[in-house]
């Protein structure tokens, strides 16, 4: 069930950017959007904030975090702590530099750091656990574009990848445990909004299973949803589109999609 909580959390920062964890500062100036999550009859499972900030011109950080509430605060330990990714706007895309996690894995504290080495197309993992070593997991050679979690929802808003009508497939390299390539189906507009769907089988799995994104105009999740054995519909729901930035991201280039375009 935990496993299942984790991976719901991830996929909706794809295009819907919430999660579930623990202490960071909502940036005193930027975005902060804010999102209630329910499991089954349980309308409020956790609260969880999404918040970015433009730390030079050009150059973003988002983080992602928040907690769970109630008696489902137990799961907290089984969460993660926070997700950040640091970006520069080059070509009408936002370029992931780092990416992190930080989460409890048997008691201790691990960080996952990802760099992305557009010089060398490389990216890198490294692991860190209780504040010890820096422990090199593995390489990937970039041949096309891969976007983490957070930076794949930031180019969505952007319109990096180019119109995305009904009917039509946005398929691109992601970061979960390894990078794999994920296909997000876009289908028709509906009063909670620009329905996006995807399939995903988690790298050591073999089930798949279906999610549910529904967008604004402006590209922001207003609901997501999917299906969880014995308790029914996990989603999460967007508390204060007040909150939505019209002038903090970069407007989109006129121009074809530039998000497959490789070079720093």
């Amino acid at each position: 069930m935990t496993a299942r909580l984790v991976i719901f959390f991830i996929i909706m920062q794809l295009v819907l950017a919430t999660g579930a964890g623990a202490a960071a500062t909502p940036a005193a100036a930027g975005e902060d959007l804010q999102y209630q999550v329910g499991l089954g009859p349980w309308s409020d499972v956790a609260r969880v904030h999404l918040v970015l900030k433009e730390l030079n011109p050009g150059y973003y950080r988002a983080e992602f975090f928040g907690a769970a509430q109630g008696m489902w605060r137990l799961l907290n330990r089984w969460l993660p702590e926070l997700f950040s990714t640091e970006m520069v706007y080059r070509q009408g895309r936002l370029m992931p530099l780092v990416y992190r996690e930080k989460f409890m894995d048997k008691g201790k504290h691990v960080v996952k750091e990802y760099r992305f080495d557009y010089k060398r197309r490389r990216l890198t993992l490294k692991r860190q656990i209780d504040g010890g070593p820096w422990v090199k997991k593995w390489e990937f050679p970039m041949k096309e574009p891969v976007y983490d979690l957070l930076s794949l929802a930031y180019n969505v808003r952007i319109g990096a990848f180019g119109p995305l009508p009904g009917g039509s497939n946005l398929r691109v390299w992601v970061l979960s445990s390894k990078p794999q390539k994920m296909t997000f189906r876009i289908g028709p507009k509906t009063e909670a909004g620009r329905k996006v769907m995807l399939n995903y089988r988690p790298p050591d799995s073999d089930t798949e299973d279906s999610y549910f994104i529904y967008l604004t105009p402006q590209g922001v999740a207003n609901l997501a949803w999917t299906r969880v054995t014995f308790f029914g519909k996990l989603g999460g729901h967007l508390l204060n589109p007040g909150g939505i930035s019209k002038d903090l991201l970069p407007a989109p280039l006129p121009a074809t999609p530039v998000a497959l375009r490789l070079q720093p």
